[in-house]
């Protein structure tokens, strides 16, 4: 009977082993699609739209600031008519129009286009964050997926090595704490189980809101990822920050619309104009006069006189301030930004040697040092609590193995958000 058994449990390791080769091959169809979630992701994620709209509300709003301001149009129906030597008047119409020095409106104007151009840039961060968010919760749907499937095989060996262990005990082979080991280490799988679908249900329930999609739509199982062959240099990743990093772009924008902002402030010393036209109806007199009972017209200039320098040099002073804090606050973003890049791919660089460290050694050696604690159980050179401790160990190096990969493309995903861009085939896109 106990070979059987053994044959038995033999048989359940194998076909456990069977799936350790990489999980980058592909793995049958109706595997979600990464690109998809990305594109339903930009299409109809909220914060997208929301971005977009305050883009383009700052770009309709170019052209109301370099426009004039509406003329001013004025009837006067006087209570009693006012006698003229050419007769009474009676009614005086009058339309003026105010017109800034030349220079004020095509400043304001291109300060607001600055500040358009940078929400452009803000809605192409916000398309930027949300891949990065898609991707991550991809990611950590594999490992969420590639967990349970290892605990289900672990929960099935459990159960087999418990009956393995119960019979051994039944023939007083074994003592009853092996028996007690195994349904002990039995249920800890099965609340390990419980857990991981639970993290997998938020995660799924998490991607949906990323796209727009009713919470309980279901997201199918993620059998694999991607390969992803991180060859860049440090050096050219720098570089693709200084260009594409929309924060550091936005950055650049606030700085030139504080400069119009502030020779705008300083045009606040000229003078602006009011171009104005009056025409009075004249009704018919009693005198010989030849132009009695004409209409009158007459034309207006008018000019504002800057005069409380006071507020003028405080209004200057304040647009100088904003423009220092601008020139701090981009070069506070280059340094952290320059740091990120640093820090993030020093991490992936340290991930791909740890994931191929598992591939080329961690997970072979503890398959083999499974098969060997296999055999030696079967011919009773070790005990069955350390075929039980390799068999956990053997399939948390896998679990360990599975989780490198995650963190290896999710730090990937990070680095393509600092840089500003995805990677895709070897070319940073943007």
């Amino acid at each position: 009977m106990n070979r059987q058994m053994i044959s038995m449990m033999a048989g359940v390791m194998a076909l456990s082993l069977g799936i350790v080769p990489s999980v980058l091959e592909a793995t049958g169809d109706g595997a979600p699609a990464l690109d998809i979630f990305v594109g339903e992701a930009l299409k109809n994620n909220p914060k997208i739209r929301e971005a977009y709209n305050e883009w383009k509300v700052a770009e309709y709003k170019v052209k109301s600031v370099r426009s004039l301001d509406d003329p001013m149009f004025a009837a006067t129906i006087p209570g009693e008519h006012v006698q003229t030597r050419v007769g009474p008047q009676e009614q005086k119409y009058s339309v003026s129009q105010k017109v800034p020095f030349p220079g004020k409106l095509g400043l304001k104007a291109k300060a607001q286009a600055k500040q358009a151009e940078a929400l452009r840039e803000q809605y192409e961060a916000a398309k930027n964050e949300i891949m990065r968010e898609v991707k991550f919760t991809y990611f950590d749907l594999f490992w969420a997926d590639r967990a349970v499937e290892v605990s289900e095989e672990e929960k099935s060996i459990l159960e087999k090595l418990e009956n393995v262990a119960q019979s051994k005990y039944e023939s007083n082979q074994i003592p009853q704490q092996h028996v007690i080991k195994a349904q002990v280490e039995l249920s800890q799988i099965i609340r390990k189980l419980l857990l991981l679908r639970q993290n997998r249900e938020s995660l799924a329930a998490r991607l949906n809101s990323l796209l727009d999609r009713p919470r309980s739509t279901e997201i199918g199982a993620v059998a694999a990822v991607e390969d992803a062959d991180f060859s860049y240099k440090l050096d050219d990743l720098v570089g693709m920050v200084q260009q594409s990093r929309q924060e550091l772009v936005m950055a650049e924008l606030s700085v030139e619309k504080a400069e119009y902002e502030k020779s705008s402030a300083q045009m606040a010393y000229w003078p602006d104009f009011t171009f104005g036209a009056e025409y009075i109806e004249v009704g018919s007199g009693s005198t010989a006069s030849p132009n009695d009972g004409q209409d009158a017209w007459m034309g207006m200039v008018a000019v504002n006189v800057p005069i409380w320098f006071g507020k003028l040099n405080a209004q200057v002073k304040e647009k100088e301030a904003a423009l220092q804090a601008a020139k701090e606050k981009k070069e506070d973003i280059e340094n952290r930004f320059e740091y990120e890049v640093q820090d993030i791919y020093f991490k992936i660089m340290a991930y791909k040697d740890i994931v191929l460290l598992y591939e080329t050694a961690l997970v072979p050696q503890a398959q083999q040092a499974f098969d060997a604690s296999q055999t030696g159980f079967e011919t009773g050179s070790i005990s069955f609590l350390d075929w039980l401790d390799t068999e956990r160990t053997f399939l948390q190096t896998r679990l360990a193995y599975y989780k490198a990969i995650t963190d290896y493309h999710k730090s990937i995903a990070y680095l393509e958000r600092v840089v500003g861009g995805s990677f895709k085939g070897g070319d940073h896109e943007q």
